[in-house]
């Protein structure tokens, strides 16, 4: 059976995010659904954030993953670490290049050199992001070799524009088999 792996950014996330939305959908649907609350989600430490996700995943079950902002991140040092987890789907949504000049996300960066032509990964940006600019999407893509979608004005990709976002919400049904 699929596990749903959501992951929050930096700040933690809320009831109107749009994994907010995702895992309680998910859940009425009766998929399993791991929806971490990271650790000092406002002072991030990446060993703490990767020590804790590895608790949350002691073992690798059959995933799916969304991962939005700081959590892409994570997740990009996670399989760098752990290169036999290979989910069936993954999407990065508005992850960042760098360290966008916040202190406290320094530990997360730079990011790990990784291949990712052969797995099941998109990513999802949007040309008005306040944190990432639209070529350094590109950028990000390429180096990581991985397939992306610009949404035009979505801005980081978080509510209020997308709370219940009904695009992701399909994309992730087509994996609850």
């Amino acid at each position: 059976m699929t596990t749903f792996l959501l992951l929050h950014g930096y700040g933690g996330t809320h009831p109107e995010h749009w994994q907010s939305y995702l895992a309680n959908r998910l859940k009425d649907e009766g998929q399993t659904v791991l929806f971490p609350d990271l650790p000092n989600a406002d002072r991030p430490q990446l060993n703490e954030w990767l020590g804790y996700l590895e608790d949350v995943l002691q073992r690798s079950p059959d995933l799916v993953v969304a991962a939005h902002s700081l959590g892409c991140t994570l997740w990009l040092h996670y399989v760098a670490r752990h290169p036999e987890v290979k989910p069936k789907k993954v999407f990065l949504v508005a992850p960042p290049l760098n360290d966008c000049d916040i202190e406290e996300l320094a530990s997360f960066f730079p990011l790990p050199e990784l291949d990712l032509s052969v797995q099941n990964y998109q990513m999802i940006g949007s040309d008005n992001d306040n944190f990432i600019l639209e070529e350094e999407f590109k950028t990000l893509a390429d180096n990581l070799k991985i397939p992306l979608r610009i949404l035009p004005g979505a801005g980081h990709i978080n509510a209020p524009l997308h709370g219940d976002w009904e695009w992701m919400n399909e994309q992730m049904k087509a994996f609850s088999l």
